[in-house]
């Protein structure tokens, strides 16, 4: 009986103001009153670990997000700005991918996508027969987001949603609804991104009886996990790679365990997989690295201590990769990687030339000439704008960890046409998760901190997946369009200095 029903009910033509009006009567109930403010609180299960979970929303926007554990973070906005305090609590604004990421789920968790203030276009697609639901592509105004609901035709509920980011899909399932006011809130929600599964379960469900419109403003926290010793020189011991890259030498524990690659554009710090062992450092959940090739998963590993010359960082989590294959490549053991999180902590003056490497407590520190140019962050990693060919302007990562000059991502190749009438060689580009393929040619100029470099080598990605596959920047800046400059980077300040060397 009920296939046949659902047999005629498909044979109408249903457009979709029908259906989007059938999802908001289904998730809101006028007879209820509306609660100014929500709070919503339960269990989490992130990262791989278990903690407390909490979402506290108002209808038009706003919202704060936590999660509580050894890996959690908090998510916030105050219906401007998208905000985010890391597994470390250290606080960044949010940008690019970031933004959509955050948007795409909370849009679902929160029901704000049916309802009509949201700035959210909506538009049916064709039902899917074998499954007998409902899909409806939501485009909110402004951004590159498009997410995909699938809803049940039964309770009108939406059941499960998804969404692509740069080439890396992520599917909400969506269950367990109940009422919270005058609508009803998924109190069930698994986040599946690059195979892990994050999971939200919320047990009680209140409306908030003095709401503050402060919860939800950008947070500036500096973080208290770190202490500069002014008693011992700013500048570190360096080594500089075959490859080029810049190498310094930490104590992990108080323990001499090698070189680590200094990359102002890896996302996390990053230890090698036998020397976490040697230290035997606890490992704790997981996190999808993703690299050129895609998206590999590996656990954390947790320190006491990282002390690089007179900075100190402690209670550090690492992500665990297996970095023997660098060996040979940079003709030397690699043990880790600095990234994010110190440069979160410290300013980091680096000469590539020389190479020369400076620490600085980032308190007191003060630029001697120059000027601050911005940052914005993606995904942990430094992206400021910068001009090419053409006259164009465009944001691209800030790459201390990577070799060459210019390496544009595929879809900004594809919407810029920079394969056209250039003459160029093919290439593969190997690293994290796999390799890609490319093409190597030569750009007519660059500019990067009022400096103009003329024909410039670079590579242009054909990658489908993986970091080149980012339409949020332009690119990737490395090693050479640096070397000109002494490089100061600023995390905490979100700035970034061009010193001429």
């Amino acid at each position: 009986m009920t296939s046949l029903l659902l047999a005629a009910l498909f044979a109408v033509k249903v457009t979709t103001p029908d259906v989007v009006e059938n999802v908001r009567q289904a998730i809101h109930n006028s007879a209820n009153q509306a609660w100014t403010e929500t709070l919503l609180s339960g269990r989490a299960t992130f990262n791989g670990v278990e903690g407390r979970y909490a979402l506290q929303f108002q209808p038009g926007g706003p919202f704060v997000q936590t999660i509580q554990g050894a890996l959690g973070q908090t998510f916030g906005s105050d219906g401007k700005e998208f905000w985010q305090i890391d597994r470390t609590g250290a606080s960044r604004r949010l940008a690019f991918e970031d933004v959509d990421r955050t948007e795409a789920v909370i849009l679902l968790l929160t029901d704000r996508w049916i309802d009509p203030a949201s700035r959210v276009n909506a538009t049916l697609e064709k039902p899917e027969p074998d499954r007998k639901m409902y899909r409806i592509r939501i485009k909110p105004i402004g951004t590159g987001l498009e997410e995909h609901i699938t809803i049940d035709p039964e309770t009108w509920l939406p059941t499960s949603a998804e969404f692509e980011i740069a080439s890396s899909k992520t599917v909400v399932e969506l269950s367990d609804w109940r009422t919270a006011g005058d609508v009803k809130i998924p109190c069930v929600a698994k986040v599946t991104n690059e195979g892990l599964t994050d999971e939200f379960r919320v047990d009680t469900l209140k409306p908030v009886s003095q709401p503050d419109d402060a919860t939800y403003s950008p947070h500036d926290n500096t973080p208290a996990d770190r202490t500069y010793d002014t008693s011992k020189p700013a500048q570190l011991e360096t080594k500089r790679a075959a490859s080029g890259h810049v190498m310094v030498h930490p104590l992990v524990n108080g323990n001499d365990i090698g070189w680590f690659i200094l990359d102002s554009g890896a996302e996390s710090m990053v230890i090698d997989s036998a020397a976490a062992d040697s230290l035997n450092l606890a490992k704790v959940g997981k996190e999808a690295v993703v690299g050129v090739g895609g998206a590999v998963q590996e656990p954390f590993r947790m320190a006491d201590t990282f002390t690089l010359g007179p900075a100190t960082m402690r209670n550090v989590s690492f992500v665990e990769i297996d970095l023997h294959g660098l060996g040979d490549i940079f003709k030397v053991k690699i043990a880790g990687i600095v990234g994010y999180d110190f440069f979160r902590r410290f300013t980091v003056l680096l000469n590539l030339k020389k190479p020369l490497v400076e620490v600085k407590d980032s308190d007191t520190y003060r630029l001697p000439d120059g000027a601050w140019t911005k940052i914005l962050f993606s995904t942990g990693n430094p992206a400021v704008v910068a001009s090419f060919e053409g006259d164009r302007q465009d944001w691209f990562r800030l790459d201390t960890g990577a070799s060459g000059a210019v390496t544009f991502h595929a879809p900004a190749v594809a919407r810029l046409h920079l394969l056209d009438k250039r003459q160029t060689t093919p290439a593969s580009m190997a690293g994290v998760g796999g390799q890609t393929e490319a093409r190597v040619g030569r750009l007519a100029w660059f500019e990067l901190g009022g400096h103009r470099f003329e024909k410039v080598d670079a590579t242009f990605s054909l990658a489908k997946t993986g970091a080149f596959a980012d339409r949020y920047l332009a690119g990737n800046i490395g090693q050479d369009l640096m070397e000109p400059f002494t490089v100061v980077f600023d995390f905490g300040g979100s700035r970034v200095a061009f010193l001429p060397n």
